[in-house]
Protein backbone atom coordinates (compact mmCIF):
# COMPACT_ATOMS: atom_id res chain seq x y z
CA UNK A 1 0.00 0.00 0.00
CA UNK A 2 1.15 3.39 -0.99
CA UNK A 3 1.36 6.34 1.54
CA UNK A 4 -1.10 8.94 0.48
CA UNK A 5 1.39 11.63 1.21
CA UNK A 6 3.59 9.99 -1.70
CA UNK A 7 0.48 10.24 -3.78
CA UNK A 8 0.31 14.02 -3.44
CA UNK A 9 4.17 14.45 -3.68
CA UNK A 10 4.36 13.04 -6.97
CA UNK A 11 0.98 14.41 -8.53
CA UNK A 12 2.13 17.78 -7.63
CA UNK A 13 5.48 17.09 -8.69
CA UNK A 14 4.38 16.27 -11.97
CA UNK A 15 1.92 19.37 -11.85
CA UNK A 16 5.02 21.49 -11.46
CA UNK A 17 6.80 19.81 -14.03
CA UNK A 18 3.85 20.09 -16.52
CA UNK A 19 3.27 24.18 -15.48
CA UNK A 20 6.63 24.62 -16.60
CA UNK A 21 6.59 22.56 -19.75
CA UNK A 22 8.66 19.61 -18.50
CA UNK A 23 6.87 17.05 -20.41
CA UNK A 24 10.09 14.68 -20.27
CA UNK A 25 10.30 14.83 -16.82
CA UNK A 26 6.96 13.29 -16.41
CA UNK A 27 7.09 11.11 -19.11
CA UNK A 28 9.80 9.57 -17.00
CA UNK A 29 7.59 9.40 -13.95
CA UNK A 30 5.35 6.82 -16.26
CA UNK A 31 2.96 9.31 -17.47
CA UNK A 32 1.18 9.04 -20.66
CA UNK A 33 0.25 12.00 -22.70
CA UNK A 34 -3.48 11.45 -22.11
CA UNK A 35 -2.52 11.02 -18.31
CA UNK A 36 -0.46 14.50 -18.31
CA UNK A 37 -3.67 16.22 -20.06
CA UNK A 38 -6.13 15.05 -17.26
CA UNK A 39 -3.85 16.00 -14.56
CA UNK A 40 -3.73 19.48 -16.01
CA UNK A 41 -7.01 19.91 -15.84
CA UNK A 42 -7.88 18.95 -12.66
CA UNK A 43 -8.92 21.32 -10.31
CA UNK A 44 -7.33 21.84 -6.54
CA UNK A 45 -10.31 19.62 -4.84
CA UNK A 46 -10.06 17.26 -7.01
CA UNK A 47 -5.99 16.82 -6.99
CA UNK A 48 -6.49 16.68 -2.58
CA UNK A 49 -9.66 14.26 -3.45
CA UNK A 50 -6.61 11.74 -4.98
CA UNK A 51 -4.30 12.68 -3.00
CA UNK A 52 -5.89 11.64 -0.32
CA UNK A 53 -6.57 8.07 -1.75
CA UNK A 54 -4.41 5.33 -0.51
CA UNK A 55 -5.30 3.41 -4.23
CA UNK A 56 -1.78 2.45 -5.24
CA UNK A 57 -1.46 4.15 -8.69
CA UNK A 58 2.32 4.64 -8.32
CA UNK A 59 5.67 1.82 -8.50
CA UNK A 60 7.80 2.74 -5.79
CA UNK A 61 11.12 1.29 -7.33
CA UNK A 62 14.69 2.00 -5.62
CA UNK A 63 18.16 1.92 -8.47
CA UNK A 64 20.34 0.85 -5.63
CA UNK A 65 23.63 2.13 -8.01
CA UNK A 66 22.25 5.75 -7.62
CA UNK A 67 21.25 5.76 -4.47
CA UNK A 68 24.84 4.03 -3.32
CA UNK A 69 26.84 6.58 -5.21
CA UNK A 70 24.34 8.87 -3.48
CA UNK A 71 25.35 7.93 0.15
CA UNK A 72 29.00 7.18 -1.00
CA UNK A 73 28.80 11.19 -2.30
CA UNK A 74 26.65 12.60 1.28
CA UNK A 75 29.88 10.79 3.55
CA UNK A 76 32.45 12.24 1.43
CA UNK A 77 31.17 16.07 1.29
CA UNK A 78 29.60 15.35 5.10
CA UNK A 79 33.67 14.45 6.10
CA UNK A 80 35.02 16.99 4.10
CA UNK A 81 32.83 19.50 5.91
CA UNK A 82 34.21 18.02 9.46
CA UNK A 83 37.62 18.82 7.88
CA UNK A 84 37.36 22.44 6.66
CA UNK A 85 35.62 23.08 9.84
CA UNK A 86 38.53 21.23 12.13
CA UNK A 87 41.01 23.07 10.17
CA UNK A 88 39.11 26.49 11.04
CA UNK A 89 38.99 25.87 14.60
CA UNK A 90 42.95 24.78 14.66
CA UNK A 91 43.62 28.61 13.45
CA UNK A 92 43.67 27.59 9.35
CA UNK A 93 44.36 30.73 7.73
CA UNK A 94 42.33 32.54 4.49
CA UNK A 95 45.28 31.43 2.30
CA UNK A 96 45.94 27.96 3.71
CA UNK A 97 41.62 27.10 3.43
CA UNK A 98 41.91 28.54 0.15
CA UNK A 99 44.99 26.39 -1.21
CA UNK A 100 43.09 23.22 0.57
CA UNK A 101 39.81 23.64 0.35
CA UNK A 102 39.09 26.81 -2.19
CA UNK A 103 37.68 28.35 -0.10
CA UNK A 104 37.06 32.58 -0.41
CA UNK A 105 37.90 34.99 2.06
CA UNK A 106 34.01 35.58 2.73
CA UNK A 107 33.53 31.77 3.34
CA UNK A 108 35.75 31.64 5.55
CA UNK A 109 34.93 34.58 7.65
CA UNK A 110 31.39 33.42 7.40
CA UNK A 111 32.32 30.00 9.00
CA UNK A 112 34.53 31.45 11.41
CA UNK A 113 31.73 33.80 12.71
CA UNK A 114 29.32 30.35 12.90
CA UNK A 115 32.04 28.50 14.83
CA UNK A 116 32.54 31.29 17.05
CA UNK A 117 36.57 31.45 16.20
CA UNK A 118 38.08 34.40 16.63
CA UNK A 119 41.22 35.48 14.65
CA UNK A 120 44.02 37.81 15.96
CA UNK A 121 44.80 40.72 13.80
CA UNK A 122 48.57 40.85 12.03
CA UNK A 123 50.45 38.73 11.16
CA UNK A 124 50.97 34.90 11.94
CA UNK A 125 53.48 34.82 15.02
CA UNK A 126 56.94 33.25 14.80
CA UNK A 127 57.41 30.26 16.77
CA UNK A 128 60.17 30.14 19.15
CA UNK A 129 63.19 27.54 18.53
CA UNK A 130 62.24 24.99 21.02
CA UNK A 131 58.82 24.76 19.32
CA UNK A 132 60.00 25.13 15.72
CA UNK A 133 62.01 22.09 16.44
CA UNK A 134 59.19 20.58 18.04
CA UNK A 135 57.03 20.79 15.12
CA UNK A 136 59.44 19.43 13.13
CA UNK A 137 59.85 16.54 15.36
CA UNK A 138 56.20 15.72 15.28
CA UNK A 139 56.23 16.21 11.17
CA UNK A 140 59.01 13.52 10.66
CA UNK A 141 56.68 11.13 12.29
CA UNK A 142 53.77 11.81 10.05
CA UNK A 143 55.48 13.19 6.90
CA UNK A 144 53.47 13.30 3.37
CA UNK A 145 55.96 13.84 0.25
CA UNK A 146 53.45 16.06 -1.56
CA UNK A 147 52.61 18.99 1.01
CA UNK A 148 49.96 20.08 -1.71
CA UNK A 149 47.93 16.87 -0.35
CA UNK A 150 45.11 16.02 1.74
CA UNK A 151 47.00 14.20 3.70
CA UNK A 152 49.45 16.16 4.34
CA UNK A 153 47.01 19.15 5.23
CA UNK A 154 45.81 16.09 7.58
CA UNK A 155 49.07 15.40 9.22
CA UNK A 156 49.62 18.99 9.62
CA UNK A 157 46.24 19.15 11.60
CA UNK A 158 47.77 16.27 13.85
CA UNK A 159 50.95 17.82 14.61
CA UNK A 160 48.90 21.00 15.30
CA UNK A 161 46.36 18.82 17.30
CA UNK A 162 49.76 16.91 19.14
CA UNK A 163 51.34 19.94 19.87
CA UNK A 164 48.83 22.33 20.57
CA UNK A 165 48.23 21.46 24.87
CA UNK A 166 52.24 22.40 25.16
CA UNK A 167 52.30 25.33 22.92
CA UNK A 168 50.34 28.34 23.47
CA UNK A 169 49.15 30.09 21.23
CA UNK A 170 49.99 27.37 18.02
CA UNK A 171 47.66 27.77 15.21
CA UNK A 172 47.34 25.16 12.32
CA UNK A 173 48.40 28.30 9.96
CA UNK A 174 52.37 28.99 12.31
CA UNK A 175 52.18 25.10 11.24
CA UNK A 176 51.66 24.93 7.42
CA UNK A 177 54.40 27.72 7.31
CA UNK A 178 56.54 26.43 9.66
CA UNK A 179 56.31 22.88 7.36
CA UNK A 180 56.91 24.19 4.17
CA UNK A 181 59.86 26.37 5.02
CA UNK A 182 61.59 23.83 6.81
CA UNK A 183 61.03 21.51 3.63
CA UNK A 184 61.86 24.22 1.03
CA UNK A 185 65.13 24.31 2.79
CA UNK A 186 65.57 20.67 3.21
CA UNK A 187 64.43 20.51 -0.65
CA UNK A 188 67.34 23.17 -1.42
CA UNK A 189 70.13 21.54 0.59
CA UNK A 190 69.64 18.38 -1.29
CA UNK A 191 69.74 20.18 -4.47
CA UNK A 192 73.18 22.12 -3.24
CA UNK A 193 74.66 18.78 -2.68
CA UNK A 194 73.67 17.30 -5.93
CA UNK A 195 75.83 20.18 -7.66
Amino acid sequence: MIIPSLNYAVLTDALHALKDGNIRYCESLGFTFDEMNALNQLSLDELFIISRESAQFLAVTVHHDALHLLLAKSRKEVLQQQRINHAIRLGGSIALLNKYFGLTSNEVCLRRRLLGVRVPYGRTPEPNEETDAAIWRQWQQCRVANLDSADALAAMMQVTQTLLPKVEGLSLTIVWKRIALCEQETSDRRAAHAR
